[in-house]
């Protein structure tokens, strides 16, 4: 897939792969015993199941050809303290774009449909837990996102940069609301972008640092984002979302991404649960 970057501002950040150092892991930490706790725990399973349970409420709904859900889950340490969390992310996506656009177009063009509707959720929601201190039980761990939106953890960074005694992750978080205004395939689709922080402490905090809008449109395979306002909310400034200051902020953020969290599929969490969660974790890496 082929993505215009010049307009892009959040897939610039959501592109970049940077080499970064490894810091030290918490000492002698048992996390294959982890893993099978959290295998055996149910979650997964439950999580399984209630994406039976909605596609079915979907399907009874009439709304399978324009809407479709799915999670992904990952394994991580982000507060490094040797007990290890599960992190789940649920997307409702928008196949609206596909929808309206009919049997008529090129394979190209579908290719490119496809894409957005499954990188831009319509709707995006979260869970957390992490395994008890003293290993036997996975347990929920609590996401606090108070007046903010839930972040996409598919798309949080893996580097982590200590301030005040916690640990803090860059997310990026993409969506595409649902407009019932929408009534053809030629109507842009609006899109919207928070740049997130995730902290590590009690429970998981989350802040948003900046919220672009604006429309995206697809020409062929390519997927073209353009963001027509921003504001830079940790000083309540609204500013161009191509002008001096945001591109100051987008490259500082850059800088300290990183890769992303390794998450793996549900299709692949059912197949073998133990393998999946396994995979993921060893995605994961103790960076600065």
């Amino acid at each position: 897939m082929t993505i215009s970057l010049k307009k892009s501002l959040g897939a610039a950040l959501a592109a970049l792969s940077l080499a970064a150092s490894t810091a030290a892991a918490p000492a002698a930490i048992d996390t294959e015993a982890q893993l099978n706790v959290m295998a055996a725990s149910g979650v997964i399973q439950q999580e399984i199941n209630d994406q039976y349970h909605t596609w079915d409420s979907i399907l009874k709904s009439g709304m399978a050809e324009r809407s479709h859900y799915t999670f992904y889950a990952a394994v991580t340490d982000l507060d490094r303290n040797g007990r290890l969390e599960l992190l789940i992310s649920r997307h409702f996506l928008n196949k609206d774009p596909l929808c309206y656009a009919g049997d008529g177009i090129s394979e190209e063009q579908k290719k490119g449909l496809q894409y957005l509707c499954e990188n831009y959720p319509s709707e995006v929601y979260g869970a957390a837990y992490e395994i008890s201190e003293d290993g036997t039980t996975l347990e929920p761990y609590a996401i606090n996102n108070a007046n903010t939106q839930f972040p996409d953890l598919t798309r949080l960074y893996i580097r982590g940069k200590k301030t005040d005694g916690h640990y803090i992750y860059i997310v990026d978080t993409q969506r595409m609301p649902r407009s019932e205004s929408r009534t053809s395939a030629t109507d842009r689709c609006g899109i919207v972008y928070d740049a997130q922080i995730l902290w590590a402490d009690v429970d998981l905090g989350v802040g948003t640092n900046a919220h672009a809008e604006g429309t995206v449109s697809v020409h062929g395979e390519q997927v073209e984002p353009f963001y027509t306002s921003m504001k830079l909310l940790y000083l309540n400034k609204d500013v161009d979302p191509y002008g001096e200051e945001a591109e100051k902020f987008r490259r500082e953020r850059l800088d300290r991404g990183g890769r992303r969290v390794n998450f793996v599929s549900w299709e692949e969490l059912d197949k073998d649960t133990r393998a999946a969660l396994a995979s993921s974790w060893y995605g994961w890496s103790y960076e600065d």
